[in-house]
């Protein structure tokens, strides 16, 4: 198609192959070919920092989709901005609805990166960088666990499930699972 990567994205996504699920199918496909090499399910991969941020805001249904604009600085816990010589580096943005634009928006310094950019990744910006190291560490973990940020969107999480399902648990599970997983659980994912 003349070279148009429109086009060949839209021959990717289309596949069969590329829209497989990333679940195991049978113990048998695992024997007889544990590494994938057949793509018989698609492959798992962890979602780099930026696309983790959007993915934690549209299920909190905070994420702001504006378009264009200058960077967006938003505020840090005081451990995560304890690593600045000088507070000034790291200037809020003022207007709090646009803190929570998509992670293409958060500035980006070369001497401070955003810390949850750094613990997923984040290509280092003093120089060239071909391609992006993809680790997965209990630090990641961790930081889910223990930022505000996610606790904040965690709690819109729940107002929405709760907005929705009300007090019905059942509702709640399968209304979460919706959201953040894009499907219904199984039998036995409810059970647990």
């Amino acid at each position: 198609d003349k070279w148009s990567i429109k086009s060949l994205h839209r021959i990717i996504m289309t596949s069969s192959v590329y829209q497989l699920d990333s679940r195991f199918g049978t113990e048998k496909h695992l024997l007889l070919d544990p590494k994938n090499q057949l793509l018989w399910r698609m492959n798992r991969r962890r979602l780099e920092g930026e696309a983790l941020w959007d993915s934690v805001h549209a299920t909190a249904n905070t994420l702001n989709l504006e378009i264009g604009g200058p960077p967006v600085v938003p505020p840090l816990a005081p451990d995560e901005i304890a690593a600045l010589r000088e507070r000034w580096h790291w200037p809020i943005t003022a207007d709090p609805k646009q803190h929570t634009r998509r992670g293409m928006y958060i500035l980006v310094r070369r001497n401070f990166r955003f810390p949850m950019f750094e613990v997923f990744d984040a290509p280092v910006t003093e120089g060239s960088c071909p391609t992006r190291s993809v680790t997965t560490v209990a630090t990641q973990a961790l930081w889910n666990l223990n930022s505000k940020s996610v606790w904040k969107q965690a709690t819109h999480l729940a107002a929405r499930v709760h907005k929705v399902a009300g007090t019905n648990r059942q509702k709640w599970s399968k209304n979460i699972w919706q959201i953040c997983l894009g499907r219904q659980p199984a039998k036995e994912e409810m059970e647990a």
